[in-house]
């Protein structure tokens, strides 16, 4: 890191990126900062379909007697309210 690479912009207004580094990053998505005059940051963006992918393949591990909770029997401990029946 911290090696830098000499780019150019096309006529079009393009900045191609060195393909090694490109490889390197694996993304094709940037959020673009303008620092100053003469300084551009690029940040990749990860996949919202990737990050979908990962929360997905969270496992998850706990007791398995505490999986389901029966609400009303410790409402009173949290200072919850019974609403009666109408």
């Amino acid at each position: 890191m911290g090696v830098g690479e000499k780019a150019s912009i096309d006529e079009r207004g393009r900045i191609t990126i060195p393909s090694d580094i490109r490889k390197t990053i694996g993304k094709k998505n940037f959020k673009i900062t303008l620092m100053d005059k003469d300084t551009i940051i690029l940040k990749a963006i990860t996949n919202q379909d990737d990050i979908l992918h990962k929360i997905q393949n969270i496992k998850l591990t706990g007791d398995p007697e505490k999986t389901h909770t029966d609400f009303s029997t410790i409402k009173d401990k949290f200072s919850g309210k019974h609403l009666e029946d109408p």
